[in-house]
């Protein structure tokens, strides 16, 4: 029977969809290949920008703090993915010890939400270093102050996923009917949680986001039309006046390179949201079981998206992550001490 079939309940029409189960093996074989496939390419890719920020000086930015932070909450979301593959490749049920499944939904909710937070931190990190002066910038984003902002984006994160534990909204595990370690259906407040979820997960994170690149966007081009304003008045000043030139000719290399930053991480921005929005639209849309498992394929796969963003289109982990690819680690630029000894153990004679 296809799935928009319907059936007579007590004398009405009710559509398949109301009593929707994912237990179609094909459907669900894809799924796992899927899953299978984001856990090794994110694993993979995730990896690579880490190692690529502990083996360059270059890359030990503020801003790259929360880029290893949502490196790390990708990677660890694709190290529990092969869960998921087992319970849907299980047709009798989840296999083994259900605290299993259920700490795998945790990690992935807790990992979820913490990459959503993570990139409005980088929103606002990117606001401040374009829009701001740098002693102001420095002063904000302190060592201390970026460890405290790192856990922030932690703990909210696992507040969000343990809801159904703190407050009884519902309970995670193996749910039978999606067939993935998630949050139960089956328990009468779960339409709760996944109201509850898509709320806390998505609108403030995303508002933070676009009103920070719009202010970023307004600044630039008024900080350009400043620029060429200056530049045409200064060609009809004395020759006294270059080197004010040659400091605003200064200023301006310099935004241009945060904002060609600022500019590749939007595409992670926008990326991501591709990848959230029909997830969260289908917890709170009626009707939408039959896809949400693919919607939660989709933002899964956003996952392994990022490290190919920042392997084509940032320009300093563009170039390291191809060094280390490339197996040519005395490329990399501003090695770190760990690189350097790790080299000269290595030509060491023996």
């Amino acid at each position: 029977m296809d799935s928009n079939d319907t059936i007579p309940v007590s004398g009405t029409t009710e559509t398949m969809t109301e009593l929707f189960r994912f237990d179609d093996m094909r459907q669900r074989i894809v799924v796992s290949c899927l899953f299978a496939l984001i856990s090794v390419l994110g694993t993979a890719g995730n990896s690579l920008v880490i190692v690529a920020v502990i083996l360059s000086r270059k890359l030990r930015t503020a801003t790259n703090v929360f880029v290893v932070n949502l490196s790390l909450a990708d990677l660890f979301t694709c190290l529990v993915l092969p869960w998921n593959v087992v319970a849907l490749l299980s047709p009798d049920g989840w296999p083994i010890d259900g605290a299993v499944c259920a700490i795998a939904a945790v990690v992935i909710f807790t990992c979820v939400s913490c990459s959503v937070y993570t990139l409005a931190a980088i929103a606002i990190n990117r606001f401040v270093i374009i829009t701001r002066p740098m002693h102001k910038y420095k002063a904000y984003y302190s060592r201390w102050k970026l460890v405290l902002m790192v856990v922030l984006t932690w703990g909210i994160s696992l507040f969000i996923a343990v809801i159904p534990l703190l407050f009884g909204l519902g309970e995670l595990g193996y749910d039978d009917k999606y067939g993935t370690c998630t949050h139960k259906t089956s328990h009468p407040l779960s339409d709760y949680y996944s109201l509850t979820q898509a709320l806390l997960i998505y609108p403030v994170p995303m508002v933070t986001i676009v009103v920070c690149y719009v202010a970023v966007f307004r600044h630039v081009r008024n900080h350009a039309r400043n620029i060429t304003e200056q530049a045409d008045s200064s060609s009809t000043q004395s020759q006294f006046t270059q080197p004010v030139r040659r400091e605003s000719s200064h200023r301006q290399n310099i935004s241009r390179r945060q904002v060609e930053i600022t500019k590749n991480l939007f595409y992670v921005v926008c990326a991501f949201i591709l990848c959230i929005t029909p997830y969260c639209a289908a917890l709170v849309i009626p009707r939408s079981e039959p896809f949400i498992p693919w919607a939660g394929a989709i933002i899964l796969a956003n996952s392994c998206i990022n490290p190919a963003i920042y392997a084509t289109k940032h320009p300093y982990f563009k170039q390291v992550i191809g060094a280390i690819v490339r197996c040519r680690l005395s490329a990399i630029p501003e090695p770190s001490s760990c690189l350097k000894k790790s080299s000269q153990n290595r030509w060491k004679p023996r």
